[in-house]
C-alpha cells in the first residue's frame, strides 16, 4: 500500500500539467422488480394490489397486478421491503425482505395467498366496556414486532367486528413477560402494538377509533415463574374502550 502511494505522487510530478487521469465511474446497478400473487393451494394468478415501502430508499410504492401482468418497479440500490399484498377474498399478506441490487438486475417474486373462510365466525361477540380479549392467534417472529402471515385471520376478525359494530372504540395492549431489559421489553410491546393498528387502519378502520398501548411485563397475566406462565404473558389484547 506505501509502494503505490509513492507511485500516484511520482506519477503526479511527471504527467503534465495539460494532462488528467480518467477515472470511470463504476455505474449503479438497478433492480427491476416485479411482483405478483397467487392462491397458495392452486398456484393460480390473482388480481392483487400491493403496497411496497423501501425503508432504505424512503420510498412507498403502489400499483396493481393482473394475471400475467406482474407489477414492476424499479430500486437503485440495496433496500429492505415491506410488501402489503391485498386480493379481495383472501387474507391481507405482510412480508419483509432485503433486496440487494448490485447482484441481480432482474428480481421477481410471487407472494401466496390463503383464502379467507366463509364458515369461519367473523366477529367478537358480547362486547362490553373494560373487557379485554386475548388475541391467542396474533404471532410475530421472536423478540421482534414483525407481524407474521398467520396472524391475518384473527385480526380480519377484529377488522370485521370494528366494521360491524362502529361505535366500538378499543386499545391495542401489547404485553411481554420479565425476561430482559425491561426497557426494551416496553419499546416491543409499543411497537407490536402499533403494527397491529396500522394493519387495522389499512383495513379502513379510522386510527381515531384505536389507541395502541405498549405495558412491557408490569400487567403479567400469571406469575413469571415457569416457561408455560412466561408464554401467557407474552399476548396481545384488545380492550374495550366505548360501545
Amino acid at each position: 500500500m506505501r509502494i503505490l502511494t509513492v507511485i500516484i505522487l511520482f506519477l503526479g510530478f511527471v504527467i503534465p500539467a495539460h494532462s488528467q487521469l480518467r477515472v470511470t465511474p463504476i455505474k449503479a446497478q438497478k433492480t427491476v422488480f416485479s411482483i405478483n400473487a397467487a392462491d397458495e393451494k392452486t398456484a393460480a394468478e390473482l388480481p392483487a394490489k400491493f403496497t411496497v415501502k423501501a425503508h432504505q430508499a424512503r420510498k412507498t410504492f403502489e400499483g396493481k397486478s393482473t394475471p400475467g401482468q406482474p407489477y414492476v418497479f424499479i430500486l437503485n440500490r440495496t433496500d429492505t421491503l415491506t410488501i402489503v399484498t391485498q386480493v379481495s377474498g383472501y387474507y391481507e399478506a405482510e412480508e419483509v425482505m432485503v433486496v440487494t441490487c448490485d447482484t441481480c438486475p432482474d428480481y421477481g417474486y410471487t407472494v401466496l395467498l390463503e383464502k379467507e373462510d366463509p364458515k369461519a365466525d367473523s366477529i367478537f361477540r358480547n362486547l362490553q366496556v373494560n373487557q379485554s380479549f386475548r388475541l391467542d392467534n396474533v404471532y410475530f417472529d421472536q423478540s421482534s414486532y414483525v407481524l407474521r402471515p398467520e396472524s391475518f385471520p384473527q385480526l380480519n376478525k377484529l377488522v370485521k367486528t370494528l366494521t360491524t359494530t362502529p361505535s366500538l372504540v378499543i386499545e391495542i395492549a401489547g404485553h411481554t413477560d420479565n425476561v430482559g431489559d425491561r426497557r426494551l421489553n416496553l419499546s416491543l410491546s409499543e411497537n407490536r402494538a402499533k403494527v397491529i393498528r396500522g394493519y387495522l387502519t389499512r383495513q379502513g378502520i379510522a386510527e381515531n377509533r384505536l389507541r395502541a398501548s405498549g405495558y412491557g411485563d408490569t400487567r403479567p397475566a400469571a406469575p413469571n415463574d415457569s416457561e408455560d406462565n412466561k408464554r401467557k404473558n407474552r399476548r396481545v389484547e384488545f380492550v374495550v374502550l366505548a360501545l
